[in-house]
């Protein structure tokens, strides 16, 4: 990607070489990354398409394909494969039809500037996730603070992690956003692709460790952070090893680069596009953040049985269904209802909810049909709940059960001294 004093030839396996990696690792560039940042929703029936040919030749059968914020289904992983073979067959007829180039310096630059931009917008978009705490900011509220820790998915284990410490979270994010906005300048690309190479390198280890559900998008992501670096490789063996000074690097220039207006257009547009979506990410956030922490009822908060019916019957530990020994009612803004319930197992039940006046509709699934709870409150820190679910008359009374992570703080320079009697000695508090 250096450009020199006198062009040379490529030589026919180079030109092979960069018309696979055009083709194949374009358009999965486009289809993975510019797909998660929004493209996949507006070009579906071409993902669909890609989709069913993977599956086709890889389990002999379609694939439903469902546009989502999952990046790692079994449509997705068939998707990329369906291009990987459209994308085999474009080569062979490129080279087939273009035998006589000299060389795709023009493309090598075009698609360097693409995944530049890329990257870009999706380190400004997962930066301000966090910056302002709306990724995982939702693992604090009530909803999920009765899942017992062996019951946790590792990806909750992760996002519970990252929910805890809001400090952290902003900080995590700060690195990727600033990461994003160095890559918008041209004299800062080195150290915004550094800075993402390092950020994605991580995000990408915890994802596949923590089986989150989009490793394709931050591989790809991490692949091109890398890739951004190359052309600067020697400067940074050279710096590195103090192996003597280090030599002016110059980009091959893209496709349409000497048309002043094309360039202009293009620069313009990157600088739009991503101020215009670090504004509209703060908007958005901001209005997560008031409203994920805007209570909406009074049976909002995290509450203790102190005594439960089944049928008019007290409830016991064998009785069907189970009494909710604890439940959880995040009643907040738009898109942060939910509620949990807890059973003397341990065993906690997601529901989804609605809260309207002192009823309570939740369900299971959303294509369930809802079950309706009445509630009323007896001083701010007793709930009595009463509903009919599979057929059953419930009635909890329930005191505000207070968490003991609310009662310390979340950042502390000096430390009590460990008590000595308690298990562990209190190391690890």
């Amino acid at each position: 990607m250096i450009a020199d004093a006198r062009p040379r030839p490529w030589t026919p396996f180079q030109k092979i070489g960069f018309r696979l990696l055009f083709t194949v690792g374009g358009g999965l560039m486009v289809l993975s990354l510019y797909g998660n940042a929004g493209l996949m929703y507006i070009l579906r029936p071409v993902y669909t398409v890609l989709a069913n040919l993977g599956s086709l030749v890889a389990r002999g059968r379609g694939v439903h394909f469902q546009p989502s914020n999952v990046g790692d289904t079994m449509a997705i992983w068939c998707a990329h494969l369906g291009w990987i073979l459209v994308a085999l067959v474009l080569t062979a007829v490129w080279t087939a039809l273009d035998r006589h180039r000299t060389d795709y310096r023009s493309l090598a630059g075009l698609l360097y500037q693409s995944g530049r931009f890329v990257l870009m917008l999706s380190m400004i978009i997962y930066g301000m996730a966090k910056v302002i705490p709306t990724q995982m900011g939702f693992m604090a509220l009530p909803a999920y603070q009765l899942q017992l820790t062996g019951d946790t998915s590792p990806m909750n284990v992760l996002w519970g992690f990252m929910g805890a410490s809001t400090p952290y979270s902003v900080v995590t994010g700060m690195v990727e956003l600033s990461a994003g906005l160095l890559l918008l300048w041209r004299r800062t690309w080195l150290l915004g692709s550094l800075l993402a190479v390092i950020a994605m390198a991580q995000v990408f280890l915890l994802n596949l460790f923590y089986d989150v559900p989009v490793k394709l998008v931050a591989g790809g992501l991490l692949l091109v952070a890398i890739g951004l670096t190359s052309p600067y490789w020697p400067n940074l063996a050279r710096t590195a090893l103090n192996l003597g000074p280090t030599r002016p690097v110059e980009l091959w220039p893209a496709a349409g680069a000497g048309r002043r207006w094309l360039r202009r257009l293009a620069i313009g547009a990157n600088w739009v596009l991503g101020v215009g979506a670090l504004i509209a990410l703060t908007a958005f956030g901001i209005g997560a953040v008031v409203g994920m922490h805007s209570v909406k009822s009074p049976a909002d908060g995290i509450w203790r049985a102190t005594s439960f019916t089944v049928d008019g019957a007290e409830a016991g530990l064998q009785s069907s269904p189970a009494p909710w020994m604890n439940i959880a009612v995040s009643a907040r803004g738009a898109g942060y209802a939910g509620m949990t319930t807890q059973t003397p197992s341990g065993y906690v039940t997601m529901w989804s909810l609605k809260s309207d006046g002192d009823q309570l509709t939740i369900r299971k699934r959303r294509s369930d049909p809802p079950t309706v709870l009445t509630f009323r409150t007896e001083g701010p820190d007793r709930l009595v709940l009463t509903g009919t679910v599979d057929g059953h008359r419930l009635e909890g009374r329930y005191v505000r059960r207070a968490m003991e992570r609310d009662a310390k703080p979340g950042f502390r320079l000096i430390q009590p001294d460990p008590d000595t009697a308690a298990p562990g000695g209190g190391v690890g508090e």
